[in-house]
């Protein structure tokens, strides 16, 4: 049986996390992650609130690149949150998206995701003070070590990821990969099969590699208030990944017409533009019972965790309360 997570945006005050830390740590989610999205909060920030006020759950953020951020900041947020949360750090790292906005260019991204993973855990094993690391974009001297308590030990790794070969990296060097923005069961087996693809010449078991889907959840006693939040919230950013999906795209039109709402403001003509096999796809909605089918989809589909993304429901703490005791209790072990 699936297990089920839950993610946060970074867009709340730091009391804001605590308190939802405290709802979340009495359902006992499996993973609890923050998005690191461009122009938004720095994820630490609200990973250390939530560290404080949890217990059980796995923390990282979902997920950090290696064209904004150095190994050295990274490795070093990650042993404050480890420390913090008694051990529980994980390392969310892939390429990130609209950079675009920014000017910023994404070279060599299986290279660059590769090597800030090496150097994050070369820096938190701390194996001798005076061990160093050579790659091609990301380099370590000798003096470049963590002068504070750090782990000790590798972190648990995620890559976030929409792509073939990412897929079969991470089969190679992570713990979990996360499909992010999907919730479409079509999809699992042809993504399974990308990271067992990784881990077969790795000489890794398949079972090393937990799956994990996540995407935009909106949870509500009215199924048809459900689907309009989810509806406007999948509008920005169904652009994005609409196109990724190897199992399913929405037509030209469809992305153009979306993308054309949200360029001019037409914020309700973007969600209109929204088709609804594509709304299933890429968001979760609807009522507990709802809810609840969508997961078994999953599951029987073979994935191994469900994140809950933002923005849970029209009130957050009250569509974690109806996530907690409406739809975790069915898949209890």
């Amino acid at each position: 049986m699936g297990r089920l997570g839950i993610s946060f945006l970074a867009d709340k005050r730091l009391a804001d996390y605590a308190e939802l830390g405290k709802l979340v740590e009495s359902y006992r989610f499996e993973t609890i992650s923050v998005y690191d999205d461009l122009l938004y909060q720095p994820p630490w920030g609200a990973l250390f609130q939530l560290a404080q006020s949890t217990r059980h759950s796995l923390l990282g953020p979902g997920v950090v690149n290696p064209y904004l951020n150095h190994p050295v900041p990274i490795a070093a947020n990650l042993a404050l949150l480890d420390e913090a949360s008694g051990g529980r750090a994980y390392l969310g790292v892939g390429k990130g998206a609209f950079f675009e906005h920014i000017g910023v260019p994404q070279p060599r991204p299986l290279t660059a995701i590769r090597e800030m993973v090496e150097a994050v855990q070369t820096l938190l094993a701390g194996e001798h003070e005076h061990q160093s690391y050579e790659g091609s974009v990301f380099r370590l001297g000798p003096e470049a070590y963590l002068r504070f308590p750090i782990p000790g030990r590798r972190v648990p790794v995620l890559l976030g990821t929409w792509g073939e070969q990412t897929s079969a990296l991470a089969g190679k060097i992570a713990d979990m990969v996360k499909i992010g923005g999907s919730v479409n069961p079509e999809a699992a087996k042809t993504f399974r099969g990308y990271i067992d693809a990784g881990t077969k010449p790795a000489g890794r078991d398949p079972s090393e590699v937990r799956m994990i889907f996540g995407a935009v959840t909106v949870v509500d006693r009215d199924g048809k208030r459900a689907e309009t939040i989810a509806r406007h919230r999948v509008a920005t950013y169904v652009s994005a990944i609409g196109r990724l999906d190897p199992t399913y795209s929405p037509s030209p039109e469809e992305i153009e017409a979306v993308e054309r709402g949200m360029l001019s403001g037409d914020f309700e003509g973007a969600a209109r533009a929204i088709s609804d096999d594509t709304l299933r796809r890429f968001s979760c909605f609807g009522t507990p019972a709802d809810i609840v089918r969508r997961m078994e989809e999953l599951f029987d589909a073979g994935v191994d965790v469900f994140e809950f993304g933002t923005p849970h429901g029209e009130n957050e703490s009250e569509a974690v309360r109806l996530l907690g005791d409406e739809v975790l209790p069915a898949f209890k072990s």
